[in-house]
């Protein structure tokens, strides 16, 4: 069987993980994950880490 693996300048990082909105419901949170990259810095893609209050936000959560 083949094995492949991605070049280390493309292997995807731990990125940033805002905080938590203040006096949310731990049932209405979502977390999204959110896949950056920006090849004018040089630096491999990282995944950041969002947090959404549902119950505090619109309808539509593609709008995230």
């Amino acid at each position: 069987m083949v094995q492949l693996t991605l070049p280390n300048n493309s292997k995807g990082k731990k990125g940033k993980t805002w905080p938590k909105p203040e006096g949310s419901d731990a049932k209405a949170l979502r977390e999204f994950k959110v896949y950056r990259y920006d090849p004018d810095l040089g630096e491999n893609p990282r995944w950041d880490t969002y947090y959404v209050d549902t119950s505090k936000c619109g309808p539509m959560i593609l709008d995230a």
